[in-house]
């Protein structure tokens, strides 16, 4: 076989894995789970139902790896001090919350309550990547003697994306504007901040240092 020969069989499709991802999000949109399947998926996608079981087991593997590759993670928070990080923290979380991506994460949580297969492949996921965020700016408060040591970040991180998705889900559209979302926030995140004892430090170069 010379250098010039080529390989013969179809050719690989670089994006066929986001094709897929994007249809199965779709008909999941359109259907919920009980409409989801791998036919349906395939045939919007335009492949062969075979080329998905290579990648994905079953319906409930493609369909968690779809919803959890639009959801976008949240950054790595350090502003200075716990009400700072919180404040950033809850932003980010409120514009998730209120993308299509977070009704769709929100939708998938729900179905796996009634669906062992779907509850099984989420079960394997990693660690929620908020509660992970979440864990390491609660442990630099720790750290700056902000909040006391006993503090459960998972309880931080509940408390105020919990009661954001709960506000989001709650709130018609047409009040949700961008000014009541920041009152909401700055709220919500004092109220966190009283109920985890924060105690608010004085910055290194404040008046009070220079002159002691």
């Amino acid at each position: 076989m010379t250098s010039s020969s080529r390989t013969v069989g179809r050719p690989r499709v670089p994006d066929l894995g986001d094709r897929v991802l994007d249809a199965a999000r779709t008909v999941y949109g359109d259907r919920g789970w009980s409409g989801f399947t791998v036919d349906e998926v395939a045939r919007r996608a335009g492949v062969g139902k075979g080329s998905l079981y290579l990648r994905w087991p079953n319906k409930a593997a493609l369909l968690v790896d779809a919803v959890r590759s639009a959801a976008p993670s949240v950054g790595n928070i350090n502003l200075g001090n716990l009400e700072l990080d919180l404040h950033e923290f809850a932003r980010q979380w409120m514009a998730f919350a209120q993308s299509i991506e977070g009704t769709m994460v929100s939708r998938l949580i729900l179905d796996r309550q009634s669906n062992e297969e779907l509850a099984a492949v989420i079960g394997e996921l990693d660690y929620p990547d908020y509660v992970r965020s979440t864990r390491a700016l609660v442990r630099r408060a720790v750290q700056r003697g902000e909040i006391d040591p006993d503090i459960k970040p998972t309880l931080v991180a509940d408390l105020i994306a919990g009661a954001i998705t709960t506000h989001v889900r709650s709130t018609p559209p047409g009040l949700a504007e961008i000014a009541h979302t920041e009152s909401y926030l700055t709220q919500l995140v004092a109220t966190v901040l009283r109920g985890v004892g924060y105690r608010s430090l004085p910055t290194q170069d404040s008046p009070g240092d220079l002159d002691s």
